[in-house]
């Protein structure tokens, strides 16, 4: 099962009304605040990349002041990952200054401190994970490799961008296309109360008016407003 933490500005978990709409939307997450930063944290077993940009829209249109920025970093330093895996804190160091096992531990993304004592080095967990996967010590939990967690923040880019605006646009109007029902039979040459009984694709006839909201009559391509005539 993945565990996926997504960092959330404009929510604030001490207010009774958001975390009631919270729990209204999504019961599954868990709400955490750690270290100043509000964490909305998402268990499946489902496609990790497309449930994670899931949990985003959805939160962004329950709540019009939130924001999902990206997923969260978990930075790590030697001795956190000594505790995660369960090894020394040497046998970590090893690790990182390439002394033992394949030579390729991931760089680090950051370093914080100096002075007398030196910098510490910091690794995104993720990273981390990945490279422990070759000796089977990474997380029990399944976490996001490094690449779906640049796939999951490159999505959330676009999360209530013009796209999601237009899309929310188009759900709120009427569909003026009706829906026949299965078992109506229709043919071309049929005619009912002076008109010509024609069967409907409908779902085409969706795509085509989706698409009409959103872009505006003036973008359909040719081809689209022909198969347009055809469900009027």
């Amino acid at each position: 099962m993945y565990r996926i933490a997504l960092r959330v500005t404009g929510v604030d978990l001490d207010d009774d009304d958001t975390v009631a709409t919270l729990l209204q939307v999504r019961n599954d997450l868990t709400w955490m605040e750690v270290d100043g930063r509000t964490l909305a944290v998402l268990r499946t077993d489902l496609e990790p990349v497309g449930c994670a940009v899931q949990v985003a829209r959805q939160i962004t249109a329950a709540l019009p002041g939130a924001r999902v920025v990206d997923v969260d970093q978990d930075l790590v330093g030697v001795s956190d990952i000594a505790k995660r895996v369960g090894v020394t804190r040497e046998a970590a160091r090893l690790w990182v200054e390439g002394l033992r096992g394949p030579r390729n531990f991931p760089p680090p993304v950051a370093s914080v401190g100096g002075g007398e004592r030196g910098s510490m080095r910091l690794w995104q967990w993720a990273s981390v994970n990945d490279w422990l996967r070759q000796y089977k010590l990474h997380d029990e939990a399944e976490t996001l490799s490094a690449a779906q967690t640049a796939e999951v923040n490159a999505a959330l880019l676009q999360v209530m961008g013009p796209f999601d605006r237009a899309w929310k646009q188009a759900q709120r109007r009427h569909l003026h296309v009706e829906k026949l029902k299965a078992e109506t039979s229709c043919v071309d040459d049929q005619v009912t109360s002076g008109r010509t009984a024609i069967t409907v694709d409908y779902e085409a006839a969706v795509s085509w008016h989706e698409r009409r909201v959103v872009l505006g009559p003036g973008e359909l391509s040719e081809q689209d407003e022909r198969r347009a005539a055809a469900t009027r």
